[in-house]
């Protein structure tokens, strides 16, 4: 029986094999042990299942006569002689090749070791860029390989993989097929069959081998179509196990609507439509008998906050307490304001934990909320910790969620298993995306933006153009307006980096004693940060100089001006979050992207998208084309693999299968063999124990 034929091992079987270190494998020490654990290769499960960037096409052969200058060849040459030759302080070593048509040169520096490599007589097969010059057909380090039935670098679709110096290509395919060679068969199939015969996947050992060494370009495709689903069949399987223990953990009713009339009553404007059917289909979970589990999404400015405000009132109304999660102390102390100023007319205590508190702070908040008497706290991490216990939590906020690990959000909502979770994300989320990351929350979208907000412009600016903008700029503030700056680095001297301190002493030489200018990073302490914020408000400061801590929880209204550098280092998201801190009244607003001389065209088009739409839907669907879909959710926080082979939107129908899948299994109690073993394998996923899926 092939290996591709067997029954899946057991997981017992199966685990320690893969789980062993890459140490095992010959030729790993000490220092290439070190290398590949920067590529977050640690074991021989990583290796086996280590994605190729690329392929090259090496499968075909010429001859020498056929070579042409600039392109990427193979030639089976025979060895007729070589040599070392010193040339301007380097020592070449030559070899010279020929075959039936004609003779050709390899070319290597300071290798001199080669010479016991290539003996006359030798036939080898050569891979290269072909040089033409003074001295006829040359390849300049080629790949080369001894001719035979099994080559590996040559002669092949040859995989190319993300390394880093120290550790050749040659290096690391020789690696991954000493891993194939000795543990493929130690790789259990847990897919279920009758799912793999459905949808025309192959099977898992055929599909590592291919990914790695494939016969041709459909069965590199095939391979990774292979190990895509399994990706999402892993999160789908997850998604739906999460959603049914839901159902089966109880959750106080309530009758709310009252309450929600009579806070949406008090707001001193309308909420649109979109929000009050979010906050419809929020109250409506609280009353229902299971915990909550939604994902609030919306554009830049939508009014999201509100919303979440509203939530968190209504509970509060009802006897239970809120914890509202932020990414930064920024964030959470901008809520932290907004909401004790919407929640003290109603008689409801508003706290805030961060780890930069004064350790008695933090204490009387946290002997409050276990008392009872502070019904919201707002605050970063530490209110994961240990010692952060609540009285009766009934609704945990999760605000800019993508910044979050899926293991960080469940450890807050098991502080109240029963309690209804709330997930904030600023970013729209494209569905095939929401589905992929958020598969066992609801969905609500606020598509609607309040009314009267005025026009944003972008402009992408090339870096030559750099002192003509920013002369505008300090022209634009010395007027009166405000404007925030973002810069890439924080440091000065990191290598071709645009730095915070460099730009404020530009701006601060353009504008003179003018307009005053500050710098805004993550290492501002909170006291200074506050005093900075307060100013800028104020409109005592003109120009807050920062780091990307702008792009959540700055809420600046008068700010309507946005300048970042080298913005081809930024995500297309990311950008489009920075503008949305400058677009928030109804005062027009401007926002130059410079762009660095060096930027590649992909770079360019990404930014050219910013020019064309402010709408952050159509934003998040281009950057999860120039992006991929990456780390989702911060799953390798939680043991779980990130999306290595899965591409969005291209994979959407794979992804749709799964959930079906997986969703019908799982409520239909399935307890088949193979689909047992399944959730087995993604159990053990789960729990840090090496399996292949």
């Amino acid at each position: 029986m092939s290996s591709s034929q067997r029954r899946p091992r057991k997981r017992s079987d199966a685990q320690p094999s893969l789980a062993s270190s890459i140490r095992t494998l010959p030729g790993v020490g000490e220092k290439r042990e070190e290398l590949l654990s920067g590529l977050g290769l640690k074991t021989v499960g990583d290796l086996l299942v280590y994605p190729p960037r690329r392929y090259i096409d090496r499968a075909s052969f010429s001859s020498i006569a056929e070579l042409r200058q600039g392109e990427i060849q193979s030639v089976i040459g025979k060895v007729s002689r070589s040599e070392i030759k010193p040339a301007r302080g380097k020592r070449l070593f030559i070899v010279h090749i020929e075959d039936a048509t004609s003779k050709m040169r390899g070319v290597w520096f300071n290798q001199p070791y080669l010479r016991s490599v290539f003996h006359q007589g030798d036939t080898f097969v050569f891979s290269g860029t072909v040089q033409i010059d003074r001295f006829g057909k040359t390849f300049v380090h080629p790949e080369y390989e001894p001719m035979g039935d099994d080559l590996l670098h040559t002669g092949r679709l040859v995989p190319v993989y993300s390394t880093r110096p120290g550790l050749g290509q040659k290096q690391l395919r020789t690696l991954v097929k000493s891993a194939v060679d000795t543990h493929l068969d130690d790789t259990g199939d847990y897919v279920p069959e009758a799912i793999r015969n459905k949808l025309g996947l192959i099977p898992l050992q055929v599909a590592i081998s291919h990914l790695h060494f494939p016969p041709d370009a459909s069965g590199a495709n095939a391979a990774r179509r292979r190990l895509a689903f399994d990706e999402v069949l892993l999160f789908q399987t997850l998604f739906a196990l999460s959603r049914l223990e839901r159902e089966g953990t109880g959750s106080r009713v309530r009758d709310v609507h009252d309450v929600v009339d009579r806070f949406s009553g008090d707001l001193p404007f309308e909420l649109t439509g979109a929000q009050v059917e979010a906050l419809g289909q929020i109250t409506t979970d609280i009353t229902d008998r299971y915990p909550m589990r939604r994902l609030l999404q919306g554009d830049v400015g939508c009014g999201k906050t509100v919303v979440a405000g509203l939530a968190a009132a209504v509970v509060c109304d009802t006897g239970g307490q809120v914890a509202l999660m932020c990414p930064t102390e920024i964030l959470a102390e901008q809520h932290y304001g907004t909401l004790r100023a919407f929640l003290a007319p109603f008689g409801f205590k508003t706290g805030i934990l961060t780890g930069s508190m004064p350790a008695d702070e933090m204490g009387r908040t946290r002997e409050d909320l276990l008392g009872g008497t502070l019904g919201v706290v707002v605050g970063t991490h530490a209110l994961i910790g240990e010692k952060t216990r609540f009285k009766d939590l009934e609704l945990v906020i999760v605000d800019e969620e993508q910044r979050f690990g899926v293991l960080q959000r469940t450890r807050l909502v098991k502080k109240a298993p029963q309690s209804n979770l709330l997930v904030v994300s600023a970013t729209p989320i494209p569905r095939t995306l929401a589905l992929t990351a958020y598969g066992d929350l609801d969905v609500t979208t606020i598509g609607d933006m309040p009314p009267g907000r005025g026009t944003h412009t972008s402009h992408s600016v090339e870096s030559t153009r750099r002192p003509e903008v920013l002369k505008e700029v300090a022209a634009m503030i010395r007027g009166g307006r405000q404007a925030f700056h973002v810069c890439p680095s924080l440091e000065q001297g990191e290598a071709g980096l645009i730095d915070v301190k460099t730009v404020k002493k530009e701006m601060q030489g353009l504008l003179g004693k003018d307009r005053r200018v500050e710098i805004l990073t993550g290492r501002t302490e909170r006291d200074r940060r506050i005093e900075i914020i307060e100013g800028f408000r104020a409109n005592k400061i003109g120009l807050v100089v920062a780091t990307t801590v702008v792009e959540v929880g700055m809420d600046i209204p008068a700010a309507t001006i946005l300048v970042v550098e080298q913005a081809e280092r930024f995500g297309l998201s990311q950008l489009h979050q920075m503008r949305g801190r400058v677009a928030r009244t109804v005062s027009d607003s401007l926002s130059y992207f410079i762009v660095s001389e060096s930027a590649s065209e992909k770079a360019r088009a990404r930014i050219a998208v910013l020019e064309s739409t402010f709408d952050g839907f159509e934003i998040a669907e281009s950057d999860l084309v120039f992006r991929g879909p990456g780390d989702l959710v911060g799953t390798r926080q939680h043991g779980v693999p990130d999306l290595k082979f899965t591409r969005l939107p291209d994979d959407t129908d794979l992804m749709l299968r799964a959930r079906e899948e997986a969703f019908d299994r799982i409520r239909s109690g399935d307890t088949s063999p193979d689909w047992q073993m399944w959730i087995e394998a993604v159990t053990s996923i789960t729990e840090g124990r090496t399996v292949i899926v």
